[in-house]
């Protein structure tokens, strides 16, 4: 069992856009007046910049435990999907740049009711997508060509899956 842990050098960024989101919200909320409509449009992005901070410290202390039985995902909300129950899988590529040159990907994997969502700043990511590219070959799930596509992008075949 291998557990995996989103290193802090890929989360700072974010940490630096919520933490400037919202100190700059909380700047501007505290020079203007309640009675004013921007004042309530600025306290919804103060909220979204919270949401993102509070997104970003959830990956910070989450622990993925990836072994040939499944995949868990501690601490909250703990969520475990055994390869053998795979149902659904997308492999998603995020572009930051109009030449697709720098951007991320997101596995999410699906099993019951419980769904996994994995960044490609995880360390051994590639790993992790060949064996959920296995599982969904003997689960005989039908992989959308995007996901496919992708997989091929990082060296992951799913034929050799």
């Amino acid at each position: 069992m291998v557990e995996l842990r989103y290193p802090l050098g890929s989360l700072v960024y974010d940490y630096l856009r919520g933490i400037l989101g919202l100190g700059i919200s909380l700047v501007i909320m505290q020079s203007i007046g309640l009675d004013t409509p921007i004042f309530w449009v600025i306290l919804g992005l103060a909220v979204l910049f919270l949401v993102w901070l509070a997104n970003t410290a959830l990956r910070h202390v989450s622990r993925i435990r990836f072994d040939e039985e499944g995949l868990h995902c501690t601490p909250w909300p703990k969520k475990a999907i055994a390869w053998n129950g795979l149902e659904e899988m997308a492999l998603r590529y995020y572009s930051t740049r109009r030449k697709r040159k720098d951007g991320w990907m997101t596995l999410t994997l699906k099993s019951g009711k419980d769904k996994i969502d994995i960044e490609s700043t995880l360390p051994h990511f590639a790993d992790i997508v060949a064996r959920a590219a296995y599982a969904a070959k003997q689960a005989n799930l039908q992989l959308d060509q995007v996901t496919v596509d992708n997989m091929d992008a990082i060296g992951v075949k799913v034929d050799a899956a």
